[in-house]
């Protein structure tokens, strides 16, 4: 009897972007709550996140690839860049002494971003940025092993 062989797992498959794309997402709202209750941005997080990515990515085939570079250091981005507006809307929750839910409704786009550029200076930004640097790097390494 013929062994059946399981696709090439080198190949990139596109379900791996989404799953990327959420891992960013999921991490950039973990970020968010971490950084509320400990009262602190934690741009070191972006580490974390980057990590997650960068396994993803990996596990679905995009190491050493252009599009994986481009989508982890998209993804991480996000991320940062999705915690801190929702730490924004927190900030102007507490200010205003409404929930997240109606701040949400009622801030624009444009505050939240204003408020989160505001909080990420100087050293935030530069961790932020290492570990995006650190994300393409890591895609950019040696191709995993495939195993027979």
């Amino acid at each position: 009897m013929a062994r059946s062989r399981c696709p090439d797992s080198s190949r990139p498959r596109p379900i791996g972007i989404a799953t990327a794309l959420m891992c960013a997402l999921a991490g950039g709202a973990v970020w968010c709550v971490l950084s509320m209750y400990l009262r602190s941005d934690l741009p070191a997080f972006a580490f974390v996140v980057a990590a997650m990515v960068v396994w993803a990515l990996r596990a679905h085939g995009y190491a050493a690839s252009a599009t994986g570079v481009g989508v982890a250091v998209f993804s991480v981005a996000l991320a940062a860049v999705y915690s801190f507006c929702l730490q924004a809307v927190a900030q102007i929750a507490s200010l205003l002494g409404l929930s997240m839910r109606s701040t949400l409704g009622r801030m624009d786009v444009g505050m939240a971003l204003d408020i989160a550029l505001a909080n990420v200076q100087g050293w935030n930004l530069l961790v932020i940025g290492v570990a995006v640097v650190a994300a393409a790097v890591a895609i950019l390494g040696k191709r995993a092993a495939r195993r027979e």
